[in-house]
């Protein structure tokens, strides 16, 4: 099992480390004072996921990620760091004029924003005072 050990240097700095130990963790000599521990496990950003062993300086990694892994890493010492799904956003807002009764639509198409007011057209940007406010909330 791998953990993350967290100490302080004889400056009292925090320093973490990842450690192996078979069952329980035991904190010998040379550590500094302990502060936490818990346990580790490397994330991945895909679940098809594997550890290899560089044939030129013998070091472990995670791949796809190319991270750097402790020599005593297996396959259960690692997660699939699964993303957060996106928010589902508005495509469209509405903006009444303010010296007339006109309606003007901001849309975007999932590239770029445009708006049905003529400020949009005299903007050197295209970005009207409408795209703006979208853009900024």
């Amino acid at each position: 099992m791998l953990w993350k050990l967290t100490t302080t240097n004889k400056y009292g700095n925090l320093r973490s480390r990842i450690v192996y130990s078979e069952g329980a963790l035991t904190i010998g000599q040379g550590f500094g004072p302990f502060v936490g521990v818990k346990l580790f496990r490397y994330k991945s950003r895909t679940p098809y996921h594997g550890i290899m062993t560089s044939p030129i300086d013998d070091k472990k990694y995670l791949t796809p990620d190319w991270i750097e892994v402790h020599p005593q890493t297996t396959l259960t010492d690692i997660v699939y760091n699964a993303p957060e799904p996106e928010k589902e956003k508005p495509t469209q807002w509405d903006f009444k004029s303010e010296s007339s009764d006109a309606v003007y639509k901001v849309r975007f198409n999932g590239v770029r924003y445009s708006c049905s007011c003529p400020g949009s057209w005299r903007a050197k940007d295209r970005e009207c005072k409408h795209i703006k406010q979208v853009k900024n909330g």
